[in-house]
């Protein structure tokens, strides 16, 4: 049978619908009918109707909307959305809510499976053991203790912005992944304010202030009404693109990624700022200023990747993601070891960043340097 839920089709055999109700109830159903009762903002509703120990029933049957906008868009939104009512309707005081029986998956073979008891998943994975890949900040030490580049940095650096060009080159111009993208930017657990509630106590840092990193936020929240209208940018993303075990190099300079992380798709400034901010930041922290060497790796960076995609428009949307990923590399639990005058230099570059109506390439000793 085919259920309209918003402005998608779900196809669901009529004897795979039969199968779960059987093993749900523990006798045998025979379908009669599943009638679709209407839908709402967030969900569709369902009426099935069968019979079991010789007798009709009813139960109903929601589905969850991925096309409004309000954080359902991936599976994984809808999974979790359905795993919490079960478990708020199984809890409740007796008698108040109608009867949580159980959360069903639709797998891509087209059967249907129970999920409605788990408390946890298991995501299993190949190993990917050293000999695989070496963690690219491995390059990045190398670089700090050499005080210069080789052709094999220079050819790397090159090949992340290669890597980002084609991956950013698949495009879906859907203004709800858009805005949910500078959305979450700014709320997720792992994000912006996420991040900012990790760290210490405000009031006992000596780097920064509760009311600076209140300001930081109001300015990320500006930057997101600026720019969250600008759905053409969105594409695929990887969303975690850092040189700590996430980007590696094989013997033979192929790139290997791991732990894509939040979204599939969004803003690709993400991805260039999450990458571009470590050649920033091991600069400041092995030499606490910004030096020759990394100066290059951050600028063959960016100039790969415009050469290869031609998008200048994204120096017109970095400034809140560089202030979503200079809070990661200046966080006090992440980075024990950096020194405060160097955490502070972090906070600067935020700071003036955040200030500027685009980013400029040319100007990130002024951004580490100039008062703020």
């Amino acid at each position: 049978m085919n259920l309209p839920v918003g402005s998608t089709v779900i196809e669901i055999d009529d004897l795979e619908i039969e199968k779960y109700l059987s093993c749900l109830f523990g006798a045998h159903v025979k379908l009669l009918s599943v009638e679709k009762l209407g839908e709402g903002f967030h969900n569709a509703g369902f009426l099935v109707t069968f019979e079991v120990d010789g007798g009709s029933r009813r139960i109903m049957m929601r589905i969850v909307r991925g096309d409004t906008g309000w954080g359902h868009d991936y599976p994984s939104d809808r999974c979790s959305v359905l795993l919490l009512q079960h478990r708020l309707a199984r809890s409740a005081p007796p008698g108040t809510c109608p009867t949580s029986y159980d959360v069903a998956a639709l797998m891509v073979d087209g059967s249907i499976r129970s999920i409605g008891d788990s408390t946890e998943f298991l995501h299993f994975l190949e190993e990917v053991p050293e000999s695989a890949g070496e963690p690219y900040s491995k390059d990045l030490f190398n670089i700090s203790e050499r005080g210069k580049l080789t052709d094999a940095d220079r050819l790397r650096v090159k090949l992340i912005a290669d890597y980002l060009a084609n991956l950013h080159s698949i495009k879906n111009p859907n203004p709800n992944l858009y805005m949910r993208h500078l959305r979450d930017l700014i709320g997720h657990g792992e994000m912006l304010m996420g991040v900012i509630d990790t760290y210490p106590n405000l009031d006992t840092l000596d780097f920064t202030s509760k009311r600076e990193i209140e300001n930081i936020e109001v300015e990320v929240v500006r930057w997101r009404n600026r720019i969250k209208y600008l759905s053409h940018r969105c594409s695929r993303i990887h969303g975690d693109m850092h040189p700590f075990g996430n980007v590696r190099f094989r013997n033979d300079n192929s790139i290997l990624t791991l732990d894509r992380s939040r979204e599939e798709f969004g803003e690709p400034a993400d991805d260039i700022t999450s990458m571009s901010i470590n050649y920033i930041f091991f600069s400041v922290w092995r030499h606490g200023r910004l030096t020759h060497p990394f100066k290059e790796l951050f600028k063959l960076f960016l100039e790969r990747y415009l050469d290869k995609t031609g998008d200048y428009e994204i120096f017109k949307v970095m400034a809140p993601f560089y202030a979503f990923r200079g809070l990661v590399v200046a966080h006090p639990i992440y980075y024990p070891d950096l020194e405060s005058d160097k955490r502070r230099k972090i906070l600067k570059f935020i700071i003036n960043v955040l200030n500027e109506e685009r980013f400029e390439i040319d100007r990130l000793e002024d951004y580490l340097e100039s008062p703020n």
